[in-house]
């Protein structure tokens, strides 16, 4: 169906349940939002029917009152986008108004939105008491209640009536048409206005009977020639649809042969609109519609049939249609002998290049026929509507671009959180600026592969960056479970910092435990030249720091202070595998945790003299399987975890500092 209906469902359940109900209803039947209301599409009537089965569902109303409900709001909702007024000017009583719903919907399909839709056809009789039996006819069974809901309103908004419909028959027939075979539905209703109008009322339900003084008894007559030079374009069939009169104009697209009295209307042409079988009974059930009729003979063939002088004047080169078909659209009417029916007709092109198509010109349509209007007009509505359907393409093509640009600036904001801390990073999202501030205490830990320059002369580069990718990877893991930042890594070194940019009073205790579990993780990464497990070192140091963002193209937090260098020194005076630290920084440690740290005594500190030092060993409140959030294999591993940390490190240190002072020993 088309995208207008949708969109009037659209506007119906939203104010009636808002604008949650509604996407859920979306969600329901499978639409992206956004994408089933696209006035100008035309929709697979299984979409239509999901729509409405999902309303009823949510709703908990049957499918049957969600279409007469729509019914009803289509004609509030159709009056309220500008076409209150030709509504109320279409008939003034309702069977006028029903008996040109057909040639409407015409209108609405084939000129303002060309989409060619299958409408339903209505036809209106005077019933008993002043009612009218209303015939409906539609392709689509089961939509019937929407006419009850459109009728109702109206009735109720146009000619200010309240009325009754019952239905008084329902069948149901297969039909055969050209392109296969369908099923029609035919319904058929009982209008009824619930009180007689008042004399004097503005409406009715149907035209008053005409005066016996209004009807000219005189008679009027016109020959056959001025007739078929009045209407060049009309076709007189009798009760078997057999040719009986042509206007004079149609032999200039159709073989004079198949003009003749008695010719089949079939063999001549074929039907467009509103399909149905081509015979006498089906016409006058749909006698309200618009009828659109095709030639089946291409004007090719009619050339072939034209010898002579008269061909050459009428279908000369530059007017030939190329293997054109010509259309007529018309009305059908009903002789008063009851056995005839007059088909009055034009040409059916709505534009100027149509016309040339079939060698025609504009002095070919009669001076009376708004054909000429319509052709004229609707050029200018084509190109208003091409403009239209390139601005939707194009607004489509925005969003669809503006979905991409979120899509990367997401990702680009992201990526600045991963290399500033969140809040500087949101607030340069943001547009403010970023101060430097400075920290009374953090804690700065440096770590680095000590065998690293024997590992990059003797690698291929690909392995080196493989070898780091892997050994950073699990470190920044480690970073992001114990709430500390990752600084920046230059080379084999990686920096960290505790209680920075947020204050953090377990700032050491933190950067403690990942240092612990980095020397884990290192084991895990196998060096590619020994082919032995990686053995780190790391270097602990607290003190005041100043901390902010340098740079514009490539914005760095940096940190600054000789916190920074001293833990540096911290880790470059570091024996392989250890993690030492600051005099300072085991006091800070022990305030919120606690950890067993060995004394490694007075250490000459390069550009620090001799100072205090000592190595972490262990953490009573964390086992190593805590610190890096794994599982211990209770068959291999003990339960803390500390007696595979300290494997082969107590003769690597005696061997390299001298015997360790047992009586040092800080818990």
């Amino acid at each position: 169906m088309f995208g207008f209906i949708h969109e009037s469902i659209h506007q119906m359940m939203v104010r009636r349940y808002g604008e949650e109900f509604w996407l859920n209803v979306l969600t329901r039947s499978g639409f992206e939002s956004g994408k089933e209301n696209i006035v100008n599409h035309y929709y697979p009537d299984s979409d239509t029917y999901a729509l409405v089965d999902s309303v009823g569902a949510l709703a908990k109303i049957p499918r049957e009152q969600v279409w007469e409900m729509y019914g009803a709001f289509l004609i509030e909702y159709t009056m309220e986008i500008g076409w209150d007024e030709l509504l109320r000017a279409m008939s003034p009583n309702l069977k006028g108004f029903l008996d040109n719903l057909d040639s409407l919907h015409y209108f609405i399909d084939h000129v303002v939105y060309k989409a060619n839709l299958r409408g339903p056809s209505f036809r209106c009789e005077e019933g008993p008491e002043g009612s009218i039996v209303l015939h409906y006819f539609t392709s689509r069974p089961g939509l019937y209640p929407i006419v009850k809901g459109v009728v109702r309103e109206v009735a109720k908004r146009v000619f200010d009536l309240d009325i009754n419909m019952t239905i008084t028959g329902r069948t149901q027939r297969s039909v055969q048409m050209s392109s296969g075979e369908r099923v029609e539905e035919h319904v058929i209703f009982n209008i009824k206005a619930v009180a007689p109008p008042q004399a004097g009322a503005k409406s009715s339900i149907i035209p008053p009977p005409v005066s016996p003084t209004d009807l000219d008894t005189g008679t009027l007559r016109i020959t056959q020639q001025d007739f078929c030079s009045a209407f060049p374009y009309h076709i007189i069939v009798d009760r078997d649809c057999k040719v009986v009169q042509v206007g004079k104009d149609l032999c200039n697209h159709i073989n004079r042969e198949l003009l003749e009295p008695g010719t089949p209307l079939l063999r001549i042409f074929e039907i467009n609109r509103p399909q149905i079988p081509l015979d006498f009974e089906n016409i006058c059930n749909f006698i309200n519609a618009v009828f659109v009729l095709q030639v089946r003979n291409a004007p090719m063939d009619v050339k072939k049939n034209h010898r002579g002088s008269d061909a050459s004047e009428i279908f000369d080169d530059s007017n030939l249609a190329s293997g054109q078909h010509l259309k007529l659209k018309g009305q059908m009417m009903v002789l008063d002998d009851k056995e005839h029916l007059i088909y009055l007709c034009s040409p059916y092109v709505t534009s100027i290049p149509e016309l040339l198509q079939f060698g025609m010109r504009i002095s070919a349509m009669p001076l009376h026929d708004s054909t000429r209007d319509l052709i004229l007009l609707n050029q200018q509505r084509l190109s208003d509507v091409e403009v239209n359907l390139q601005l939707e393409a194009n607004n489509e093509q925005l969003e669809q671009l503006a979905r991409d640009l979120e899509s990367e600036k997401s990702k680009t904001d992201e990526l600045l959180k991963e290399m500033l801390p969140q809040t500087v990073a949101s607030q340069l999202i943001n547009g403010t600026s970023v101060d430097a501030c400075e920290f009374e205490e953090a804690t700065v830990m440096f770590t680095d592969v000590p065998s690293f320059q024997f590992i990059v002369p003797h690698c291929k580069p690909k392995d080196v960056v493989h070898l780091l990718n892997h050994l950073f990877t699990k470190f920044d893991r480690l970073v992001t479970l114990h709430n500390v930042y990752k600084v920046e890594t230059v080379g084999d070194s990686y920096m960290t910092v505790g209680g920075v940019p947020e204050n953090n009073e377990q700032h050491c205790e933190n950067i403690c435990h990942v240092a612990l579990g980095m020397i884990w993780e290192a084991r895990t990464v196998i060096d590619p030249v020994s082919g032995e497990p990686l053995i780190v070192r790391a270097g602990i140091h607290s003190g005041p720091i100043v901390a902010g963002v340098v740079g514009a193209k490539m914005p760095r937090y940096c940190l600054f202070g000789d916190t920074v260098n001293t833990a540096s020194r911290m880790e470059s005076h570091s024996p392989t595998g250890r993690i030492h630290c600051s005099e300072s920084a085991v006091a800070s440690a022990n305030r919120t945790g606690r950890f067993e740290f060995v004394c490694r005594g007075h250490v000459p500190i390069k550009g620090k003299g001799d100072m205090l030092t000592y190595f972490l060993v262990r953490s009573f409140k964390k086992s190593v399987w805590e610190i890096i959030d794994q599982k211990r294999d209770e068959n291999v591993n003990s339960i803390d975890g500390y007696a595979e940390l300290a494997e082969n490190l107590e003769f690597d240190l005696e061997k390299k500092t001298g015997p360790v002072s047992k009586t040092c020993t800080i818990s």
